[in-house]
């Protein structure tokens, strides 16, 4: 009836390279990929390029790096949030239209059923089955 989307993503740890401190998951492909960065940065400086600039500007890089993976996660939890979010509201939806419209046809229902009785009271039939002895 109704789909809950979900998403799994399967990942080795021997291939990422451990667990992630923070989360205490293995490590997102994503966040592997800014490590593997960091590691080259990190390498053309030990190529004899030991210039105080060059070392500012690098952890400057580095830190916008990891802003930018941060904001990324962040996105996408958000998104995935808004994704569930959407489905529960499609269901609530659903169950309301489908309530409503039973509720009409009960109402409907006993309104012709409140009619057929009152219309035999009136023309002095007997009421339900019920039969008038005088």
């Amino acid at each position: 009836w109704y789909q809950i989307p979900a998403e799994i993503e399967m990942r080795k740890e021997t291939e990422l390279g451990g667990i992630d401190k923070r989360t205490g998951h293995v490590i997102s492909y994503e966040r592997q990929t800014m490590m593997d960065e960091e590691k080259d940065i990190e390498a053309d400086n030990a190529e004899g390029l030991k210039d105080e600039d060059l070392k500012t500007a690098n952890d400057q890089l580095r830190k916008l790096n990891r802003l930018l993976n941060e904001i990324k996660e962040e996105q996408q939890a958000e998104r995935h949030r808004l994704s569930v979010h959407a489905a529960t509201n499609e269901h609530s939806h659903s169950r309301m239209v489908l309530n409503s419209l039973l509720e009409t046809v009960l109402f409907m229902a006993i309104t012709s059923f409140q009619i057929y009785t009152v219309r035999k009271w009136f023309s002095g039939a007997p009421m339900l089955g019920l039969t008038r002895d005088r």
